[in-house]
């Protein structure tokens, strides 16, 4: 019989990554990425960070290093706006377009089957692009953030805890990977 010891050092000590909790971070950075695009990009009317999304909603547990990985997706999202394609393809999705409409366009970010941190930030700038067409709709707004939430939740998020949740996202970076 062998015995097998597992020392963890405490302070590097991970909390286990559940599907919710991961699926709430998401949806806070998505949130975050949504309204500071805005800003950024001079949107003279931005709604509140917390008219995003309804009362009480869940952020999950705390993250580390949170403005960092939101300033990472940006940096991304920024490479973005120069994606001929991917702009094309986001012109003629209206914000009120069938949930089906919007899910296959989520869908086709991630076709191949690839997942990477790139392709996730499209993802949020696909929400956000989509957001921005409907501004004065605040419900609108929340609806779409949530379909993509879902969507996140249930085709990316597994993917991301695979990858140590967000916060190695954030270690992979920094770490020059």
């Amino acid at each position: 019989m062998v015995l097998v010891i597992v020392v963890i050092d405490a302070p590097r000590r991970q909390q286990r990554l559940t599907l919710e909790d991961v699926t709430n971070q998401g949806r806070y950075l998505l949130n975050n990425f949504i309204y500071e695009r805005m800003q950024s990009d001079g949107i003279e009317t931005v709604p509140g960070i917390e008219q995003l999304q309804e009362p009480g909603t869940p952020t999950g547990p705390p993250m580390e290093h949170v403005r960092e990985i939101g300033r990472a997706l940006r940096f991304i999202g920024d490479d973005l706006d120069k994606d001929q394609k991917l702009q094309e393809l986001v012109n003629r999705v209206p914000p009120e377009a069938e949930r089906q409409t919007l899910l296959t366009v989520a869908s086709n970010i991630f076709k191949d089957g690839i997942f990477n941190w790139g392709r996730v930030v499209a993802l949020f700038y696909f929400a956000y692009k989509v957001c921005l067409k409907a501004l004065d709709r605040i419900p609108l707004i929340r609806a779409i953030i949530n379909l993509i939430v879902e969507f996140m939740r249930d085709h990316v998020v597994r993917w991301i805890i695979e990858r140590g949740g967000w916060v190695n996202y954030y270690t992979m970076i920094t770490s020059g990977g």
